[in-house]
């Protein structure tokens, strides 16, 4: 009975609290001084109205937070894929970019070198590892290709040359190929050699007379004493070596044409009158 009256008593007290307060918002005027009665209730009753509002708010905002949660990881899910889009975007213009800058410096080596019968080709595969040793083309019989024509970068540098055609396709064997060769000419000193692959991604021209003047930095050539037109660019020298007792000297020449990264090519389909 004691718990029942003490319950009775608080529940009396909150409402006479509640109802001193709507008088006085009743009978509120501005320009009146607050009775010593409500006074007293304010003074009780704003730390707690105060308390009801914080935690009124605190509720509210933390409801808010979560909306906000929920409507940033949305955002930042959209964002990630608008990012992903334009990354993806972004990779695909600058490989239409690569492949027009490829196809106009194949355009302006074509224009600049009438004399030269060329058709471009695709590179479609590749031997395994770093370097085109050999590999396969998209042109073939139907497009006036034959074994034994001079293939070229899209810069018109040497690359090898074709060694087998079906109807729409052909197989190149690169310079740089241990079983590649060719007759060379170093463009400064006329000396005349044969220029065969290391296998390793780079050259090196045998037969050198052993008073031959290869230096360093000199351009090296076809010689246009094989199948092959006249002056195609087959790389720079970079060492002139001798051993002891040998009838020739030799020079490692890096290739100009770079095995790492071919895409396009050039099919010489006309050969010299020696290679007919």
């Amino acid at each position: 009975m004691p718990r029942f009256f003490r319950n009775r008593q608080l529940i009396l007290v909150l409402l006479i609290a509640v109802a001193l307060i709507a008088a006085m918002a009743y009978t509120y005027d501005t320009e009146r001084y607050l009775t010593k009665a409500e006074s007293v209730i304010g003074s009780v009753f704003t730390p707690v109205g105060k308390v009801f509002y914080r935690m009124t708010n605190g509720i509210s905002d933390f409801f808010s937070s979560i909306r906000e949660i929920g409507t940033l990881r949305a955002t930042n899910e959209k964002l990630q894929k608008e990012v992903e889009k334009l990354r993806k975007e972004n990779i695909e213009l600058q490989e239409l970019k690569n492949e027009n800058l490829r196809l106009k410096e194949a355009l302006d080596f074509k224009t600049e070198n009438p004399e030269l019968d060329l058709k471009l080709a695709s590179i479609t595969g590749k031997n395994p590892g770093n370097w085109f040793n050999i590999f396969t083309i998209d042109r073939g019989k139907r497009d006036g290709i034959k074994p034994g024509m001079a293939v070229l970068d899209e810069k018109g540098n040497m690359v090898g040359q074709v060694t087998q055609v079906g109807e729409t396709w052909a197989k190149v064997l690169a310079i740089i190929d241990r079983d590649s060769s060719v007759s060379a000419v170093d463009v400064r000193t006329r000396d005349n050699g044969i220029v065969r692959g290391d296998s390793q991604g780079g050259l090196v021209m045998i037969y050198l007379p052993l008073d031959a003047e290869v230096l360093e930095g000199d351009i090296i050539t076809t010689s246009g004493m094989s199948r092959f037109p006249k002056g195609l660019v087959i790389g720079k020298v970079e060492k002139v070596t001798k051993e002891p007792g040998a009838l020739f000297k030799q020079a490692l020449v890096k290739p100009a044409a770079d095995f790492e990264r071919l895409e396009y090519v050039f099919v010489v389909l006309n050969m010299t009158e020696t290679g007919k």
